[in-house]
Parts: C-alpha cells; structure tokens; sequence
C-alpha cells in the first residue's frame, strides 16, 4: 500500500468516516507493516494534522474501544506503550489514538491469561495484586498468575527468586504461593520468601500470622508461626524450623546484603544479582568450603568489591557492567561485620 493511502484512512478513522471494509483494509496492512514503515506513516500524518482540532467524543469512542480491545491482554498493551512512547512525541493527538487503537489489535494477546512480573538483574519492583496483597520483588525474580481464575475461588501464585508479601486477609479463599521445591498456604500474612532455582535451599522469614509449608519432593508439611524462619533444604527434602528477627528479616528492601556463614560463590552470586553485574574470575578458584559473615549496602558496588577485598585478597576491574577479579585466595583472620 502507499504511503497516501495508508495516510487518508487513518485521517478517515480521526474523523470516523471510515467503512467496514476501510477498517479491515487498514488493519491488514498494519499487521503486516514493519515498524519503520509505521513510523514514516505517523510522521507523514503528523505534518498534514499538526495544529487540528480533537473532536472529544471521538477520542472517548476510541479511548472505549481500546480498553475492550486490551481488557485481557495486559502484557501486550505494556508493548503497545513502548512503542506508542516513541511515537508519541511526533504525532498529533487523535492520531495517537488511532495508532494505539490499531496497534492493540496488531499485537496478539498471550496463549494462556497469565499476568508474568519478571524482574530484572539489579532491578527491584513493587506490585499490588488483584486482591490487594502487596508484593516487592527482588532482583531476577519471577512471579505469575492466572487473571481469570485468581480472587476467585483460589489465590495461587507462582514465584522463583525472592518477594516480600504482605498478603491482603480473606479466610475464604487461602493465597498459595508454588515454587519448584515448596507450597506455601496463607490466609493473612507478611513473610520474605526466597526460592532461586540455583540455590539448595528454599527459605521463608515469618513476620506476622501463620503459614503453612510442604516440601514438593517429601510432602513434609509444616506450620510457621511468627518470628520463625523455615529451611528447606532441597537435596533432602527436609524442612528446619529456627527463631527468627523480623527486624533482619528481609534486609534487601533496606539496601543491604547480609551473610551469615554463606558460601563465597553464592555471595559472588547474590552481589551479581543485586548490582546487575556479571562478575569473571580469571582464575576459578573459589573455594567450595570458605563460608563468609558480612553485611553491605546494595547502593556502591566498588565499595562492596574493597569490603570484599579485605578478606579475600584479589584485585579487580570494573567495565561498565563487567567485573574482572584476579588473584583471588583466601584470608580467613577476619570476619566483616
């Protein structure tokens, strides 16, 4: 299609003179349009509607029309707005509109009414739930549900990485959380849960409430109580009760990264996580047995790295989001606190 033809029926639709076969037209080549080609389209609009008037109850209408056309595809409008993001600045109001209208249906809606939060290296995300439950995720965390089912006859959510819930009450319907190696059931509750895949133990910190935990492998069940922490460790699938401080709880949504007799590599691990670094040994020589106690702040990487230093001995280069350490060996005369 011309670029005049592709321009004259989206003006048809600003001014909602467009016929049935108009709108599959335009709809047709929007699908198979590359972005660029949408983009000299838009600028093409722009120079021609610059300066016109919005007629109000046009803009409701497709305001109306593009919510119907995204009620269950809250994913594919969060692609819409990027796009839309960088269009924006270039075209005229009800153009805007349109564009966003057609582009909604451009962009097909998921195979299965899964809400997805997928939470980047170095990134932390707070959600609020359908039912209120409030959610803070850490880094390279994943949480998911089902929008059509969830709130009604079950709350159930599926989570690798580590969250802090504050779980809205409903005695009604209990909020179950499943990851690879645990199932936890609440009615009411606030608790830090931390469930890496590449970890071999699953943790939860209880702060208020009760909950109840079974391990995927055994099916041990076990009920927590406030200010307890459970271990699960996944080779065994053996569940450990301990007292906990719900003060220390959850010391990432304070900026910090503490370690209490916790291997090296999964301190390397955490830091990566945490900075959103990736981190080389030029040597690979961690020691699988060297266990370090230490706390730092999430907000200075360098500083976190001369912290390290001191203990371990190595020296190391950061690139951007590369860190290279040499020589690193072990110092074990002092413990960082």
């Amino acid at each position: 299609m011309k670029t005049n033809n592709m321009t004259e029926l989206f003006q048809k639709f600003a001014e909602n003179r467009l016929s049935t076969e108009d709108i599959s037209d335009l709809k047709k080549h929007i699908n198979i349009a590359s972005d660029d080609e949408l983009d000299s389209y838009l600028l093409e609009l722009w120079k021609n509607e610059t300066g016109k008037k919005v007629n109000p109850d046009i803009l409701q209408e497709m305001k109306l029309r593009i919510d119907e056309a995204n009620a269950s595809r809250k994913w594919s409008r969060t692609m819409l707005l990027r796009k839309v993001s960088r269009v924006a600045a270039i075209i005229a109001v009800p153009l805007l509109a349109t564009f966003m209208y057609f582009m909604a249906e451009r962009i097909p809606a998921p195979a299965a009414s899964d809400m997805i939060v997928s939470v980047g290296s170095g990134e932390r995300v707070s959600i609020v739930l359908p039912d209120g439950t409030k959610v803070n995720l850490n880094s390279e965390t994943k949480l998911s549900y089902n929008v059509n089912d969830f709130n009604r006859k079950f709350r159930e959510v599926s989570m690798g990485g580590e969250a802090y819930f504050e779980v809205a009450k409903n005695e009604k319907v209990p909020f179950i959380i499943k990851t690879n190696s645990m199932d936890v059931k609440v009615l009411g509750t606030v608790f830090n849960l931390q469930a890496r895949d590449e970890e071999l133990t699953t943790e939860i910190n209880l702060i208020e409430g009760k909950v109840a935990l079974k391990a995927g492998n055994t099916q041990q069940e076990v009920l927590l109580f406030a200010n307890q922490r459970a271990v699960l460790d996944k080779r065994t699938g053996s569940i450990k009760v301990f007292k906990d401080n719900p003060a220390t709880a959850a010391p990432w949504l304070k900026g910090e990264l503490v370690f209490h007799a916790t291997p090296i590599r999964q301190v390397i691990r955490a830091i990566e996580r945490s900075y959103g670094v990736s981190i080389q040994l030029t040597q690979n020589n961690l020691p699988d047995n060297d266990l370090f106690t230490g706390t730092f702040s999430t907000d200075n990487l360098q500083e976190t790295l001369e912290i390290l230093k001191m203990h371990y001995k190595f020296d190391y280069r950061i690139n951007g989001k590369q860190v290279a350490i040499d020589n690193f060996s072990v110092n074990k005369k002092k413990q960082l606190n």
